[in-house]
């Protein structure tokens, strides 16, 4: 079951849409995102770097970029210490290009997933020392890793922390790597306006303050615009405040030529035309993500960093191959998890704890994703770790996945996260106890579970035009934090449906309303969507309301605007 609303929210001091150059549904649209103020409205309209916060308002930025004045005095040697996933990748690239650009002697490391687990290491202290290197620089980790911080002030090497996790909470209060500088917007002490950026954009904001006390501003890598939207599209940013700008400016520079690795990521993954929200998230993103999941994340900085076109296509198709492999070891885990959860009692539990031997460390928490998409509860997956189990945990709306599990700590090794998501580990030993803990402890009413869909608009079909899905566009980019617009419709009749996808799981639709014909399309399993059917309609045509979103599509020449359908139900006009 799910729940429908249609957004109605009311500003406290209403604004004239015609003062805004908008019709009062767009204005309507805005209102409903939390948009009510002039300035904040027109900054939403026309995305821009002039919008950016300036850098020197993060706490620690000044006396970072004091340190590195004194580095490229002293002609330091730099390393810089990234994390494996995308924001990881970015933000390691972003400091490379950003830091060479400007003379700097620099090189990288990025933890093994698997071996060194997340974060920089005491080993990789040593391993700096080693190789006389003068400064360290950690991108999207560094605020939890005491050890080696404090490893470093041993051996004399300062360490400038650049991150944008939560800060660790003690029984005293706050707790910080005693590091030379750190910029961490979600310190106490930080007064940022935004605080919802990524490590990526926080390594673009070093950059760009570097290149202007530097009086090199003119001289900052364009490109580096296109790595920070990356950054925040592939961190799952909200696309709000200054989030926003990056992307819509990023998404520009990424559709020019660019760099050579960009190039053949975008050649390898068959992306054309005007770059798009999805492209990052769903194409070229989980590419350079496979890289760390599956093998080493340096292979995703080799390709962004890469200036020979063979190399930079040799490595975009490994990526690839990578990926696809992730995609079918994904797969066989939803699998497994589904034929796990076949049993109706594991089925009604309010949370899911699956242990999967089979699966790969690296995408338990993506299993997860899928069975908590596929069934609406939350998920835990565990897999063979080095000290036992090992795995991750996606959440819903209205279940604080780390709330909620705080209360059996006792029965893990590790365990932290936010809402939506969570990492824990635990002895083999303990798993049944937890299992049998936590099916007795959450016990949730199943109506707290059901999807809820918001609508922007009550719309019928009959009123999408070009001109409309022109002006949709202006909203854009859309992605979390700014969703694409979702519309209701009522009594819409399916004259006919077609189930197509290898795995029959697009249905594909003729609909009509007022007389008119309309083409949609749903993703859903062929079982579920005949399931709702059933056979009571076999001798009817079902009428059906609505939630979709519009889309223009181009058939041999010919365009036409579909619906793609994200609910549906049996309609009461039908």
């Amino acid at each position: 079951m799910t729940k429908w609303f249609i957004k109605n929210k009311k500003p406290e001091t209403p604004i004239d849409p015609n003062q805004l150059g908008l019709k009062p549904w767009a204005y309507q649209f805005l209102v409903n995102r939390g948009l009510t103020e002039k300035e904040e409205i027109a900054q939403y309209l026309s995305p821009s770097l002039d919008n950016l916060h300036s850098p020197i308002l993060l706490a620690g930025m000044v006396k970072a970029g004091n340190i590195m004045m004194e580095a490229a005095k002293k002609k330091f040697k730099i390393r810089i210490v990234g994390d494996y996933d995308v924001d990881g990748i970015t933000s390691t690239t972003i400091l490379l290009k950003g830091l060479r650009n400007l003379g700097f002697s620099v090189d990288y490391r990025i933890p093994q997933r698997e071996r060194d687990g997340y974060g920089i290491k005491p080993s990789m202290v040593d391993e700096a020392h080693g190789d006389g290197i003068q400064l360290i620089i950690t991108c999207d980790n560094g605020v939890a890793q005491f050890d080696a911080v404090a490893r470093a002030g041993e051996l004399k090497i300062p360490v400038i922390v650049l991150d944008h996790h939560e800060t660790v909470k003690g029984e005293e209060g706050e707790v910080l790597p005693q590091a030379a500088a750190l910029v961490d917007p979600k310190q106490e002490k930080d007064r940022y306006p935004f605080p919802g950026i990524c490590g990526g954009f926080i390594a673009y904001k070093f950059i760009s303050y570097l290149h202007t006390i530097f009086g090199k501003f003119e001289e900052f890598p364009p490109e580096l615009h296109g790595l920070a939207a990356l950054a925040t599209v592939c961190d799952v940013m909200e696309l709000r405040d200054e989030n926003r700008d990056i992307v819509a400016i990023g998404l520009k520079y990424l559709e020019e030529p660019g760099s050579v690795g960009i190039r053949a990521l975008k050649e390898v993954g068959s992306v054309t035309g005007p770059m798009e929200v999805f492209h990052l998230g769903f194409v070229l993103g989980p590419m350079l993500n496979a890289a760390g999941r599956l093998e080493t994340a340096d292979l995703g900085v080799e390709l962004l960093m890469a200036e020979d076109e063979g190399r930079a296509r040799e490595l975009a198709q490994h990526l690839r191959a990578l990926n696809q492999r992730r995609q079918q070891l994904t797969q066989e885990g939803v699998e497994r998890g589904i034929r796990a959860l076949e049993d109706p009692k594991k089925r009604a539990q309010s949370l899911y704890i699956l242990k999967d031997l089979e699966a790969h460390e690296s995408i338990a928490g993506l299993i997860a994703g899928k069975i908590k998409e596929r069934f609406g509860r939350p998920t835990i997956v565990l897999t063979r770790g080095r000290d036992g189990l090992k795995g991750s945990g996606r959440s819903v709306e209205n279940f604080h996945m780390v709330e909620e599990l705080s209360p059996y700590r006792k029965y893990l090794t590790s365990f932290g996260g936010h809402a939506m998501a969570c990492g824990l580990s635990l002895k083999e030993e303990q798993f049944e106890p937890f299992v049998a803990a936590v099916a007795e402890g959450i016990r949730r009413n199943p109506a707290d579970f059901e999807k809820i869909y918001r609508a922007d608009l009550f719309l019928p079909p009959d009123k999408l035009s070009f001109a409309l899905m022109e002006e949709l566009n202006q909203f854009k980019p859309f992605g979390n934090g700014n969703e694409a617009p979702l519309f209701a419709a009522s009594a819409v009749t399916l004259d006919s449906y077609q189930i197509r996808g290898k795995r029959q799981n697009v249905i594909a639709m003729d609909l009509s309303y007022g007389g008119r014909k309309y083409r949609g399309v749903l993703f859903q399993g062929k079982d579920e969507f005949l399931h709702f059917l059933g056979p009571a309609l076999s001798h009817k045509i079902p009428v059906l309301d609505l939630m979709y979103q519009p889309k223009v599509e181009e058939f041999r020449g010919n365009r036409y605007i579909s619906l793609v359908i994200k609910d549906y139900r049996l309609s009461k006009r039908g």
